[in-house]
């Protein structure tokens, strides 16, 4: 393909692109920062994150403010030709700068960027949606790049984008300060739990059908993003959509390598491998057991999932997902903590900077003695928090 033709596909892909967001005003809460990174221009700009939530819109965002030509690396009219032609074929028809989605699906994409940066050619902003090659930038290149990562959407993210609604961002020390009075300008909140449960964390419209776009995603995720891996087999990819499915459909406690392995056939050592390789995709958290005196303390992690999954896998199985592990995953997808191993047989028991905190229903005692009980519903006496509050804490 000429240059000539280069330019003329991709900044049709532009246009088209600038036109979808046109009529869309409301931005992540992590622009500003994303973006100056860019308006400084010292280093190149590259975003990561789970797949599907929301790096496309924002690149493209970031592209029309910074004046620059946005197009997709996986773009239909571009395939087969180098990244690096791209590039400089819109440098040399004046475009210096240029923000790139899905990145990684161009071969040889980190060593066309770095000859790009020795060559002065552009300024580069890019995303993927394979964390696991993004993450893994080779030395060279990661001297020349700043990379953001970009998290779904909390609670606050997407009551504000996807319901209009405006809510202050919280520290821990404040809610626990000021529940009450938070509850009661803000309590409203509280009934947006259960549609963020089915449709949290990602940004497009909950419309029919919604879970099958989310499970797409995922198989999108195990079989392009995945199966990148080195010397990932395929059986493993396809083992990948079973542990998720498995996980949703599981509590928390009753997960274990040895209960991981029998549902998948496979050995504990092959188990545990597997595992942290899913964990690199961002579509399964680990929460650890919480440490004595600085060491870890050698217990097997509690596995959980990013919003929406395992609604949506659920409704796949044609089953109803465990309300107490959507809780927890709520708790667990806000806040950075580790679980308490002493009080497993218990129930919930989470520790945040050596705090405990139980999660539960509005029902649920403090057999635990936990410092607080995040529950259900808007009541604040004693050591109550209303769930909801932990969503406003990003």
């Amino acid at each position: 393909m000429d240059q000539s033709t280069i330019v003329t596909k991709a900044l049709a892909g532009h246009s088209e692109a600038m036109r979808k967001i046109e009529s869309v005003k409301t931005k992540r809460f992590s622009y500003d920062s994303i973006s100056t990174v860019a308006a400084e221009g010292g280093y190149f700009l590259g975003i990561t994150g789970l797949r599907g939530i929301g790096k496309t819109f924002l690149l493209s965002q970031l592209a029309k403010e910074h004046a620059a030509v946005y197009i997709s690396a996986d773009d239909r009219n571009l395939r087969g030709v180098d990244l690096y032609d791209i590039i400089k074929a819109l440098s040399a028809a004046g475009h210096k700068k240029i923000f790139i989605d899905e990145i990684h699906t161009k071969p040889a994409w980190d060593q066309d960027l770095k000859t790009v940066h020795d060559e002065n050619l552009a300024y580069v902003a890019f995303s993927g949606s394979s964390a696991i090659q993004l993450k893994t930038l080779k030395a060279d290149l990661s001297r020349r790049v700043v990379l953001e990562h970009l998290k779904p959407a909390s609670f606050r993210e997407w009551l504000h984008i996807r319901k209009g609604i405006e809510l202050p961002s919280l520290t821990m020390a404040k809610l626990i300060k000021d529940k009450t009075s938070i509850c009661r300008q803000y309590g409203h909140a509280h009934a947006h739990l259960g549609a963020y449960y089915e449709s949290g964390g990602v940004l497009y419209e909950a419309k029919s059908q919604f879970y099958k776009t989310v499970v797409s995603t995922i198989e999108t995720i195990a079989y392009k993003d995945f199966s990148a891996i080195k010397d990932v087999q395929q059986d493993t990819v396809e083992n990948f959509f079973k542990l998720l499915q498995f996980i949703a459909a599981s509590d928390p406690m009753e997960l274990s390598y040895s209960s991981i392995g029998e549902a998948l056939g496979k050995d504990k050592m092959w188990v545990m491998r597997f595992l942290a390789q899913v964990e690199r995709t961002e579509s399964l958290k680990r929460i650890y057991a919480c440490g004595v005196g600085g060491k870890p303390y050698r217990k097997e992690a509690k596995y959980y999932l990013p919003f929406p999954y395992r609604a949506s896998l659920c409704a796949n199985a044609g089953i109803a997902p465990s309300i107490g592990s959507l809780r927890e995953e709520f708790f667990i997808n806000h806040v950075d903590c580790c679980f308490n191993p002493t009080s497993a047989s218990a129930g919930a028991d989470f520790m945040v900077d050596g705090t405990s905190f139980e999660v539960g229903g509005e029902s649920k005692d403090n057999k635990q003695k936990a410092d607080h009980r995040v529950l259900d519903g808007l009541d604040t006496t004693g050591n109550r928090i209303p769930l909801f509050a932990i969503g406003l804490l990003y």
